[in-house]
């Protein structure tokens, strides 16, 4: 998050004092000090996430009051980890149910999941069929070839990009 401010004091200012927290009961203000400019970019921030910022000016006196705090939302991300839990559990001979948590860290809206699944896991991830899946956290796969054993494994994607895939799960 990029903030800029005016110094907003008629004597000269020696440095400024910036705190961020992101806006959640239990977290407690970081405190980023001796800033020169009117404008800092704070870095290292977890994404799609809601932050309070406030800046204090230091003179040679001392510190001032800090403004008032303004709020800022850090953008989305692709999903950091992969979606939890996956079951896949027979329904018939040829089709498969599928079910599975949300990631821990979607760093964003989940837009939906990529169901990957194949025959030969020793195939690169490109040539995985592939069952799209939006608004739900289950599905069934279809036209499966019965007595064979599956590999399957998902992922999650928000609008920024695809996250990491869960571990594979086999059925038979």
């Amino acid at each position: 998050v990029t903030i800029t401010w005016d110094s907003g004091n008629p004597d000269p200012v020696s440095y400024y004092i910036i705190q961020y927290r992101a806006k959640s009961p239990d977290s407690k203000y970081e405190t980023v000090d001796s800033i020169t400019t009117t404008r800092y970019s704070i870095g290292g921030l977890y994404p799609n996430t809601e932050y309070e910022i406030r800046v204090s000016a230091v003179n040679t006196i001392g510190q001032g009051p800090p403004s008032n705090k303004v709020e800022a939302r850090t953008g989305e991300q692709a999903p950091a980890s992969p979606p939890r839990n996956i079951q896949a559990r027979i329904i018939s001979q040829n089709a498969v149910m599928v079910r599975w948590d949300e990631p821990e860290e979607p760093n964003g809206l989940i837009k939906g999941y990529r169901v990957y699944y194949t025959m030969d896991p020793s195939q690169p991830m490109s040539n995985w069929q592939i069952h799209n899946v939006q608004d739900s956290m289950i599905t069934t796969i279809h036209s499966l070839v019965p007595s064979e054993t599956y590999t399957i494994r998902v992922l999650a994607f928000t609008s920024v990009g695809d996250g990491p895939f869960s571990d594979p799960v086999h059925v038979k």
